[in-house]
């Protein structure tokens, strides 16, 4: 078990859901926020959607005349997988990640 070290992959997504694959541990390097023009706020959970799962930030309010990408100096740990919520402002959501790989 355990990580590439020193590299990341990303996704995109422009609705709610899950980065990587649902449910299993990811670590979130960075992110970019993507706005319409009005204050976006999506939410980073620890597990599924809202019901039942942990939000453990949400960044914003951002708009589109904001910078909107911010790398991590040290990555966050979503233990339960990483589950992107969009709120009605967010257009889409660019996640920088690690995926755990799992060697056996």
């Amino acid at each position: 078990m355990g990580y590439t070290p020193y590299s990341c992959g990303y996704q995109r997504v422009t609705a709610s859901g899950a980065i990587g694959d649902a449910g299993k541990p990811v670590l979130l390097c960075g992110y970019g926020v993507e706005s319409g023009g009005t204050a976006a706020q999506p939410y980073f959970n620890n597990g599924g959607a809202l019901a039942g799962s942990d939000v453990a930030f949400r960044p914003g309010p951002i708009t589109v005349s904001q910078g909107n990408v911010n790398a991590m100096g040290l990555p966050i740990m979503f233990p339960k997988g990483l589950w992107i919520s969009f709120d009605a402002n967010t257009t889409a959501v660019t996640a920088m990640y690690v995926l755990q790989s799992v060697t056996t």
